[in-house]
């Protein structure tokens, strides 16, 4: 039963936010889809100081899906709002979204997935290693610039994972991403100035990614 109020409440929440604003969601959704940075900046920029909120809005949006990167919206609010304030609102953003599907995945569709949970061993340890280790586990997790946040989230919430740890781990967490998301694709739109400094980030990225397989690859021998 809360698995189908679970999904009457987000089939509900997205049709009236869609009612309420198709042009808003086609639109966002075109430039979005094509990857325009700049685009997206303008058109954010066209709402003026409700921009900040339609800009958050999107963000949660976005959380529920695994199509778009986030970095094309954060590079956006950073050429927008400038990187300082680019980054806060990325960060609440993302923050607010994580917290959102969170509490929709935690107390309408656990219940669900208990089951399987019951049945397989791996997620049982899974699940045992959150209730006591999950702050870590997932701060760790959500350091990683390229980790998927929907999938991230959704583990967490069907994990034993405290509300107080998940929140915590998320707010910091999700920070110093957010801070690269935002340079990254600030700096890809205006190359010619910040070319250096956008190489330095990906080459960042990808020691990281690097060290990782290496650890992980170190630990399989």
């Amino acid at each position: 039963m809360g698995k189908i109020w679970g999904w009457l409440v987000i089939i509900g929440l997205a049709g009236l936010a869609y009612w309420w604003q198709p042009a808003f969601f086609q639109h966002s959704y075109s430039i979005i889809e094509h990857g325009d940075i700049e685009a997206l900046a303008e058109y954010l920029r066209s709402f003026g100081t409700s921009g900040i909120l339609v800009t958050i809005i999107l963000f949660v949006i976005m959380t529920f899906t695994i199509v778009f990167p986030f970095m094309i919206l954060s590079g956006a609010a950073g050429i927008v709002y400038g990187l300082f304030w680019g980054i806060i609102i990325s960060w609440a953003g993302e923050f607010i979204g994580a917290v959102v599907a969170f509490v929709l995945v935690r107390y309408f569709f656990r219940n669900s997935v208990e089951g399987w949970i019951a049945k397989s061993r791996y997620l049982k340890q899974v699940d045992d290693y959150s209730a006591t280790n999950g702050f870590s586990a997932l701060l760790i997790a959500r350091l990683l610039p390229l980790a998927p946040s929907g999938i991230i989230t959704a583990v967490a919430a069907i994990s034993r994972i405290s509300v107080r740890d998940f929140l915590l781990a998320t707010l910091i967490g999700k920070l110093p991403p957010v801070v690269i998301k935002v340079l990254i694709g600030h700096d890809i739109v205006y190359l010619g100035q910040h070319g250096y400094r956008l190489i330095a980030l990906v080459l960042g990225v990808i020691a990281i990614y690097g060290w990782l397989w290496w650890r992980k690859r170190k630990k399989r021998n």
